[in-house]
């Protein structure tokens, strides 16, 4: 019989007691403790004898506790539970992205340090089992790339954009509405939930610990609908998506950021709140793995998983070569020159499509299409916009053009890659 502690009930957490009251691989399995924030709260469907406690120590000090499950959020207060269960030899089983994109090195240091499994596959994707399918199916390959759409919320909100013509303020309150967006969506909208599993992945991919703080992240707050129907017409569509590729010269390139893939991309086709990671490699060459990347289920499912490896001895201690321990990826401007779609708001005034048009032949970079939607008439001097494709240039040139722009004094630009295969 192992024995728990689980440090956090409320969705997940209740999702997890289910899973273990009622799936038949769980029957060596005992919840014994359950850390709340508040103890008076009612706790139905929490086994008969269960105990409820507001004390951290109750379960990393506890004896008969063999594994914490953390649940908490957050990553202070989860930081110090999971490294004083680790400390105390006990194995640990994580949810917390945030925890592991910010503080994994040390807590894999403890846990290689005290030889106890920390167990984290329901931090990404939640039910698709991709930490397994990177630390274990693609042990034997090497990964040169990997890309995916690792956030349900924003998914959904391009989806329905793309397939309703609705605008981005009726689809996130629809999200809102529905539970697939929060109340404040800043954290999906803006790229932030996207680039800490960004840097999960990208650190098992490559074997050495990127920090998600460096890599370069935009969102699709600023996106209207007017991206999508000319994203489409161009034979794209956009993606939130994350991704990290190996150059040749063992360069990492890593972004988080809204992109215009080709219609036939494997990842265009990918619906609503789903969630798909694309890996190539040099001997399975393309691996894609998708489901259900988010909710109480399927977050139970991979919680479930890491506790089962753990109670039948399968799960993976950490050594010194675990990729969390590696030294940190040097994550310069290594990316490779791409085209760009751009939609400026610039002055409704004659002669500014050559000034625009000067601003990046100044920097070398050549325009592929231009094109200025009809606007009913307005004042002189009023803001318009003005939609471009740019050939092949290197990011940094661009921001230069960017940069000239803004101390015009014109109005926010919206800025995508545009993916070619």
């Amino acid at each position: 019989m192992t024995t728990i502690g689980l440090a956090g009930a409320g969705t997940i957490g209740s999702g997890l007691i289910r899973l273990l009251t009622t799936t038949p691989a769980a029957r060596d399995l005992r919840i014994k403790t359950v850390l709340v924030r508040d103890s008076s709260k009612p706790r139905p469907g929490l086994p008969v004898g269960t105990r409820v406690t507001t004390r951290a120590e109750d379960l990393t000090e506890d004896p008969d506790i063999d594994v914490v499950v953390e649940l908490l959020g957050g990553v202070d207060e989860a930081f110090r539970v999971v490294s004083l269960a680790l400390s105390a030899g006990k194995a640990v089983v994580t949810a917390n992205k945030n925890l592991l994109a910010e503080r994994g090195p040390q807590l894999f240091a403890l846990a290689a340090k005290h030889r106890v499994a920390l167990g984290f596959e329901a931090s990404v994707c939640a039910g698709i089992p991709i930490i397994r399918i990177l630390q274990e199916s693609l042990r034997a390959d090497t990964i040169t790339s990997l890309e995916g759409i690792v956030n349900g919320t924003t998914n959904y909100l391009l989806t329905r954009m793309s397939e309703e013509r609705a605008s981005y303020d009726a689809c996130l309150a629809d999200a809102q509405r529905l539970g697939f967006a929060e109340p404040d969506p800043d954290y999906d909208v803006s790229g932030k939930d996207a680039v800490c599993k960004a840097g999960i992945l990208a650190t098992l991919a490559f074997g050495a610990y990127v920090d998600f703080r460096k890599v370069p992240t935009s969102g699709i707050d600023s996106l209207e609908l007017e991206d999508v129907r000319q994203a489409e017409a161009m034979g794209y569509r956009i993606k939130l998506v994350a991704s990290a590729r190996r150059s040749a010269q063992g360069n990492l390139d890593a972004e988080v950021g809204a992109v215009l893939l080709p219609l036939d991309h494997p990842l265009s086709s990918i619906r609503m709140e789903y969630n798909a990671i694309l890996i190539e490699s040099e001997g399975l060459v393309k691996t894609l793995a998708s489901g259900k990347g988010a909710g109480p289920a399927p977050t139970a499912v991979s919680l479930l998983a890491d506790l089962l490896d753990i109670a039948e001895g399968r799960a993976r201690i950490p050594g010194a070569d675990h990729p969390f321990l590696g030294k940190p990826f040097d994550l310069g401007n290594h990316a490779a020159p791409s085209r760009y779609y751009l939609r400026l708001t610039v002055p409704d005034r004659p002669g500014i499509l050559a000034q625009v048009a000067g601003l990046f032949a100044k920097h070398d970079i050549s325009i592929a299409s231009v094109l200025q939607p009809e606007v009913p008439d307005a004042a002189g001097g009023s803001l318009v916009p003005l939609i471009l494709t740019t050939h092949s240039t290197p990011r940094g040139r661009l921001d230069l053009v960017l940069a000239s722009l803004a101390a015009e004094g014109w109005g926010r630009s919206v800025v995508l890659r545009i993916q070619e295969h």
